[in-house]
């Protein structure tokens, strides 16, 4: 038998749930190996390693909620008399999600290695 294929634990799924099997298998010095497989949306969007919640779930809703939420509340610093918020300075999306989502993916697949 070829021990390079022999593992101790085969992960189905890099999901949030499949990616803490891994983490913690690994603490415990077990040989892990992890599967996973998507196909691109049909707008295109291609996932990285982390399931629906890091990549299009729970987590950029969150960031981007989060986001809209903070040039809402600068509308009401000046309106409540703080001094230096600019209440109508614009955001740019783009940074927000290429920058900052893929950040995140990018340190959920770091933390396998």
């Amino acid at each position: 038998m070829n021990l390079k294929y022999q593992y101790d634990i085969f992960v189905i799924s890099g999901g949030s749930g499949g990616l803490k099997v891994v983490d913690e298998a690994q603490k415990l010095g077990k040989r892990v190996e992890l599967a996973d497989y998507f196909k691109p949306s049909p707008h295109g969007t291609q996932w990285r390693t982390g399931g629906t919640c890091p990549n299009v779930g729970c987590i950029p809703k969150k960031l981007m909620y989060l986001t809209a939420l903070i040039g809402e509340i600068r509308h009401e610093l000046t309106a409540t008399g703080w001094q230096g918020v600019e209440s109508h300075s614009k955001h740019d999306w783009n940074i927000l999600v290429n920058k900052n989502l893929q950040k995140l993916a990018g340190f959920l697949l770091l933390e396998l290695i």
